[in-house]
């Protein structure tokens, strides 16, 4: 789309089908997604069920393993259209969601599909985009996306505001567009997929601690991370409630906090697009690994809605750059034909502190109120970047190693 000219020819057109698919992606995002906890929370969930809600996006992850062996069997893209269509239009279910249990059960839905074409969809980059390119590319796709998320989620929040009931409408209306995504990125031509044979094979339980212990570079790397996302997990359910119940923010002030830490998220996306492409992925997630302890330290100290604002200011920088580095590293240390498989065990490992984080979080709200339950996140999100910043020092080189 707006891009066009700044992608190498050989590229072209598959970034053209991704960009508009990014696009009404981000439309779909900026209607529903993004504004769910506020909801959840003016709705009438307790606190127990906020924390529910924050672990629901990793319910799917928790079998990402196995969906990643599953679909490294057939072919990537039909595999990822199919599951996430089948989570996106769990959404319509939105009409009938009038009660916090069915809120959230149609929330479940929706993810525990969304997330099982997560494994797929990482080979599918690697396959379209040479890795030379990848970075700046998925950086020009993410951006567009955020225009759209920006715009969107401004209005979202707007319509949000009409009614009580007005997400029953609203939350349908942004899956049309979900839906139309994926009809535009299943218009990418995946080579890959023309020379896969369907086989039938056992579940290789062992595979993931095969690749731990040959790997032993990706098992460090796997619980830095698993640190660092455990922090930021902790205070998830929080956020929501620390804005409503604390400081009573209306449904358009979250749509326009929304929309300022998108973009963040965006101007973060063009900063990061080409660098991470010329420079080794580790080194920027230490930097977000830095800016992301920011974001719980701000709520901690926060009186009012400026400290809100700054914390949102953080979340956009971070955003815009950390899957950008993730992607860009995961995809550079695997062995090519093993690509799908470190992506399930990454989102299998999201899964497992995304069921757990939240609710000790929310546990620890109980015990020691809100904002220490902040300082916590911050203060282990720091040592995740210490952490990071060693293990980079040791592995700047990156080599895709045979396993």
């Amino acid at each position: 789309m707006l891009f066009n000219r700044r992608i190498p020819s050989l590229i072209q057109t598959a970034y053209y089908y991704d960009s508009i698919g990014g696009f009404l992606y981000g439309i779909f995002y900026g209607l529903t997604l993004v504004l769910i906890p506020i909801v959840a929370r003016k709705i009438g969930s307790s606190d127990f069920q906020m924390s529910f809600l924050s672990a629901i996006p990793f319910s799917g992850a928790l079998f990402a393993f196995l969906w990643a062996h599953y679909s490294s069997e057939r072919r990537k893209m039909p595999f990822l259209v199919l599951v996430k269509g089948i989570g996106r239009g769990m959404l319509f279910l939105m009409f009938f969601s009038f009660h916090p249990w069915t809120f959230l059960l149609t929330v479940f839905l929706f993810y525990f599909f969304e997330f099982a074409g997560s494994s797929a969809w990482g080979g599918i980059i690697q396959d379209i985009y040479p890795g030379e390119h990848r970075g700046k590319a998925m950086g020009y796709v993410q951006a567009e996306m955020l225009l759209a998320i920006i715009l969107f989620s401004y209005i979202g929040g707007y319509l949000l505001s009409l009614g009580e009931r007005s997400y029953t409408y609203v939350f349908p209306l942004g899956t049309v567009f979900g839906l139309l995504s994926l009809a535009f990125f299943r218009r990418i031509k995946v080579e890959s997929d023309k020379k896969v044979e369907k086989r039938k094979r056992q579940f290789p339980l062992s595979r993931l601690r095969e690749i731990f212990q040959k790997d032993r570079r990706f098992f460090r790397f796997s619980s830095i991370f698993f640190l660092f996302g455990f922090a930021n997990l902790l205070t998830l359910a929080l956020y929501p409630i620390f804005l409503v119940d604390n400081l009573k923010i209306s449904m358009v002030v979250a749509g326009k906090l929304a929309a300022l830490t998108s973009l963040f998220w965006l101007i973060s996306t063009f900063f990061w697009a080409e660098r991470i492409d010329r420079k080794n992925p580790l080194k920027a997630l230490c930097t977000l690994f830095l800016f992301a302890s920011f974001t719980p330290f701000l709520y901690f100290l926060a009186t009012n809605i400026w400290f809100v604002i700054a914390a949102s200011v953080c979340a956009g920088i971070v955003a815009g750059g950390f899957w950008l580095a993730w992607v860009g590293y995961i995809t550079k240390i695997a062995p090519p034909n093993d690509v799908q498989v470190y992506w399930g065990i990454q989102f299998s490992l999201m899964g497992i502190r995304g069921a757990i984080a939240p609710f000790v979080g929310v546990g620890l709200m109980h015990l020691l109120g809100i904002r220490n339950v902040f300082l916590i996140s911050s203060i282990t999100a720091f040592l995740g970047f210490l952490l990071m910043s060693r293990f980079f020092n040791k592995n700047k080189q990156i080599v895709a190693r045979s396993i």
